[in-house]
């Protein structure tokens, strides 16, 4: 028995003669396993990992970056939540990273990251403070999520200095 597609328009119908490809495409897409390899390649979670903590610098969300991080992990942990709080809340931050090849593999994985960070202070608009460098950071898969579990240095988020 051939099933028939039949797509409905205002207030008729309309046979569809490419029933087999929509259906097939529908299956592709909903299946398990397509939707497991787009997740499943550690590379594309690093990298999406190291782009949220970009983006949530920008948004100075304190809370969502050190979310990102692996708290029983990530040693100095209190200080850099300490840091990106003070930064956030007293600094305009543009981010932007260049991220490397990740290097390690299952579990644990290594990447080079090119960090900017553009710092405007808040309150009295002065000179635009440019940081910018090569930070290793190392991410560790935590359940389903990738976390990060080590980041040097970690002073590159520091607060602003007076007179910086």
């Amino acid at each position: 028995m051939v099933s028939r597609a039949s797509l409905t328009i205002g207030y008729g119908r309309v046979r569809c003669p490419w029933r087999g490809a929509v259906f097939a495409l529908v299956a592709l897409l909903a299946s398990p396993t397509a939707a497991r390899s787009q997740v499943s390649d550690p590379a594309i979670g690093i990298k999406r990992l190291l782009l949220d903590a970009s983006r949530s610098l920008q948004s100075a969300n304190a809370a969502l970056f050190m979310g990102l991080f692996d708290r029983a992990s990530f040693d100095g942990y209190a200080a850099l939540q300490e840091d990106i709080g003070a930064l956030t809340a007293h600094r305009r931050i543009a981010s932007s990273v260049s991220i490397g090849a990740p290097e390690g593999g299952p579990e644990q994985w290594t990447a080079s990251v090119d960090w900017l960070l553009e710092l405007t202070p808040k309150l009295d608009p002065g000179p635009v403070e440019r940081r910018r460098q090569t930070l290793r950071v190392s991410v560790r898969k935590r359940g389903k999520r990738w976390r990060i579990v080590g980041l040097a240095p970690v002073e590159f988020f520091a607060p602003a200095q007076p007179g910086r």
